[in-house]
């Protein structure tokens, strides 16, 4: 018996209706209805509100035997429970708290009949967690870290009380992305709650702090060349402070690997545009955020849960390289043979700063196709096109420094060695 079943028989036996229901969890209508409709279980995270209602523990709503507070210290642990133990109790309250929730999830996966591990998603033996691409399975509790990490910080960022750090770290190389902000006379603390709010969990991976900070998130976007370090100091009742900037070690920042996803991941969707009848095939609407630009895509994807779906990550990352190549072909002049080009493939090789349409994020464009080149051959079109490019800038004397200054200064943190030499014919070219 399912879950579900055992709620509508409890509801049916107390006389509520559907709608009583509701109004005591705190529930959605529709929720409800797509646990019968659709044979789903509500997620863990319901539970408790359901038992309350229907005035029943959770171990009777599971169809599982209640245990006895008691502890029977007489048993032997093994190695491993020993190491977990001692481990346990050497980390702080909100680490210990962050295990349990963990192992939460965990004992879903055992001892309870239906499987609440798969939560509100159809029971027709499909797998038991996300694909993350390359043939990878990511665990539950992997996914749910970053679905809970994400869905945090979208939340965080729509409060009034968020401010950006915009004090200078000890290498002196951390303001560089925001420099580029104020060089587009972009509003810096919008953009970053705007960029904050678009997230989606396959992007992200969390880290710890490189500084002391409680009450700090600390996750990497790994979706640029060099990725993107951010920092939400989330302090309760006290401002909201984000740090923005590109990951570093001691000033130096090395460009990511690629990371070659072909399967599918989660996404938040912001709007569902259609619904196959009787399936769980959805056509959604994603706002993206790269750099500084946003796009919307509407893809095909796969009701998961209640808040989310699976999307094929090639039908995300194949939308924004088709604009890209466009936006790097369209730079190029006529007398330049494109088609000789090594093009973008993938998200991973373009950085923050080539994302918006100006003079600084063109040549960061152009810069970033020089680097991806992998014969003589294109690397000399490619460096012919960024030449050509910064020869039909004109700019007066102040702007063509304060270009050039940005420009030193965001590719400062930076692993690549011809860098400095293609800065250099950079500043030359520039009239």
């Amino acid at each position: 018996m399912l879950v579900s079943d055992k709620i509508f028989a409890l509801i049916k036996e107390k006389g509520l209706t559907q709608k009583d229901f509701a109004t005591l969890t705190g529930i959605a209508e529709s929720t409800i209805s797509d646990w019968k409709r659709k044979g789903l279980n509500p997620s863990l995270d319901k539970v408790s509100a359901i038992c309350a209602a229907l005035d029943i523990t959770p171990y009777e709503l599971l169809g599982m035997e209640e245990k006895s507070s008691t502890l029977d210290f007489a048993v032997e642990l093994t190695e491993d429970e020993q190491v977990l133990l001692e481990n346990f109790r050497r980390v702080d309250s909100e680490q210990q708290k962050r295990v349990l929730s963990y192992f939460t999830e965990l004992s879903a996966d055992e001892g309870i009949p239906t499987g609440l591990m798969n939560t509100e998603r159809p029971l027709s033996g499909e797998e038991d967690a996300v694909t993350q691409g390359g043939g990878v399975v990511e665990t539950d509790i992997e996914f749910t870290i970053r679905k809970q990490l994400c869905r945090r910080i979208r939340k965080l960022a729509r409060l009034e009380r968020i401010v950006l750090d915009e004090s200078e770290d000890t290498t002196g190389r951390n303001l560089h992305l925001l420099q580029y902000l104020d060089y587009l006379k972009m509003d810096k603390l919008d953009f970053v709650k705007d960029y904050l709010r678009h997230l989606q969990p396959f992007m992200i991976t969390e880290m710890d702090s490189q500084e002391r900070f409680d009450n700090a998130i600390c996750i990497l976007d790994e979706y640029y060349r060099i990725s993107l370090y951010i920092k939400v100091d989330a302090t309760r009742g006290e401002e909201v402070i984000v740090s923005f900037h590109e990951n570093h070690k001691n000033g130096i920042a090395k460009r990511n690997s690629l990371i070659h996803r072909e399967d599918q991941v989660y996404v938040f969707a912001d709007a569902i545009g259609s619904h196959v009848v009787g399936t769980e095939h959805y056509s959604i609407d994603v706002f993206m955020m790269r750099g500084v630009r946003s796009f919307h895509i509407n893809v095909p994807a796969t009701r998961y849960d209640e808040d989310g779906f699976l999307v094929r990550y090639q039908a995300i990352n194949s939308a924004w390289m088709d604009i890209m190549n466009q936006y790097l072909e369209d730079l190029y002049t006529s007398n330049l043979d494109f088609s000789e080009v090594e093009l973008f493939t993938s998200l991973q090789q373009l950085s923050f700063t080539s994302y918006g349409n100006d003079a600084f994020s063109n040549i960061s464009l152009l810069m970033d196709s020089l680097i991806i080149q992998k014969d003589s051959n294109s690397r000399q079109i490619a460096d012919a096109a960024l030449c050509i490019y910064c020869s039909s800038l004109t700019l007066n004397p102040v702007d063509k420094r304060e270009l050039i200054e940005a420009l030193g200064l965001r590719f400062e943190v930076n692993s690549v060695r011809a860098l400095p030499q293609i800065l250099e014919r950079i500043e030359i070219n520039i009239k």
